[in-house]
């Protein structure tokens, strides 16, 4: 698949823009604070319907603007397709998929976004790798962003019923229909995250081990304190909810809150044995996150067919030699990539002969070279 056009309205700094891209190398120079990344934002936040850089749409619209607004002209499988964003200052957002209004994101446009925060994935807390997976499986699976969104509002409302104060049988009588739905739909999502752990782990580590001609091993695994297991069906997964959520009760009425699901779940990343987050160097870690999202990569094609879109973010400069090579070589596979820069020096000449260059200076995007179509290598 590839984005062909994006249309931004008062989106961060840009005020009103319109860009064409190449279908497979689009390169972006500029200036810190110019819009480089602002642009990766609005092809991130057009694809999940949410932003990698903060949790409050208010936040992305232009100072002093009521609204702001996306489009994206893409292409997949399916045929051309354009999709339509707009999140007002003061109601809800809207989508539109050639030109009919959705209840949510459709979830067509699939991308992933490879950036020097995606440390934090390693270093971070829990909840930004349990972030990490609800995206991965909101455009993997396609009733997982239904369910985590349910899941949710199942949380919040029985978080409200175990604070208040009533009687046991009363108590019991009203948490009964919430928690029902809570392992059900918690189930769910367990068991999708199992499944994308399991096929992260097998390729990242085929991918790490590239990256280090063999030299070290890498492992990834879903971590609950209900002790799922990667092979657990459906079935197992609600009989171990039910019991252990049954033997919590008056622990989980002491403190007011639900203590276990999948909002409390994490995944354990290791390399040669250890946990990357303590004991792995930097480099080690910048290797852990690019065989993660390189395997994100395969898995949504596996799935989907195709290729998501691979955004990088001034990683080239984070990267030594070999890993630059290695992801140099993956992006003439076939993906549509857009990557940003502050200097030109950064990017390698190999992939400036195929790229078309742009120019990102205080919110606006001018073209400076068209490239060539790549041979793929697939």
């Amino acid at each position: 698949m590839h984005l062909k056009n994006l249309g931004l309205v008062n989106f961060r700094n840009y005020i009103k823009e319109e860009v064409s891209f190449h279908p497979q190398i689009n390169i972006f120079i500029g200036d810190n604070a110019q819009g480089k990344t602002n642009l990766l934002e609005a092809i991130y936040y057009l694809s999940g319907g949410k932003s990698n850089r903060t949790k409050k749409d208010k936040e992305l619209i232009h100072w002093e603007k009521d609204m702001f607004s996306l489009r994206g002209i893409y292409e997949n499988k399916k045929g051309t397709a354009r999709i339509n964003i707009l999140n007002p200052r003061e109601d809800r957002k809207r989508y539109k998929l050639n030109g009919i209004e959705q209840r949510d994101n459709p979830g067509e446009l699939k991308a992933v976004l490879f950036s020097p925060d995606d440390l934090n994935l390693i270093k971070g807390s829990p909840s930004l790798r349990r972030n990490f997976l609800d995206r991965e499986g909101s455009q993997i699976f396609p009733l997982y962003s239904y369910n985590l969104q349910k899941y949710n509002k199942i949380l919040r409302q029985r978080n409200k019923l175990l604070k208040l104060n009533l009687e046991p049988g009363k108590r019991d009588k009203n948490l009964e229909p919430w928690d029902r739905q809570l392992i059900e739909v918690g189930s769910f999502i367990v068991k999708k995250r199992l499944e994308i752990v399991n096929k992260m782990a097998i390729l990242s580590r085929l991918i790490y081990r590239r990256l280090t001609r063999c030299q070290e091993n890498f492992n990834i695994c879903y971590y609950s304190e209900m002790g799922f297991q990667k092979e657990d069906p459906l079935e197992k997964i609600i009989e171990i909810f039910e019991n252990c959520l049954e033997g919590l009760r008056e622990k989980e009425v002491r403190y007011g809150a639900t203590l276990l699901g999948p909002h409390r779940d994490d995944i354990s990343i290791f390399v040669d044995g250890q946990e990357a987050r303590l004991y792995g160097s930097q480099g080690q870690q910048r290797t852990s996150i690019l065989a993660l999202k390189m395997a994100v990569m395969e898995i949504i094609k596996g799935y989907w067919g195709e290729y998501p879109l691979l955004m990088l973010d001034d990683v080239f400069s984070e990267l030594d030699g070999e890993r630059r090579n290695y992801l140099i070589k993956e992006i003439r596979g076939g993906m549509q990539t857009f990557i940003t820069s502050t200097r030109d020096k950064n990017i390698s000449p190999e992939l400036e002969e195929w790229a078309t260059k742009f120019l990102i200076t205080k919110g606006e995007c001018h073209s400076l070279t068209h490239g060539k179509d790549i041979q793929f290598t697939r």
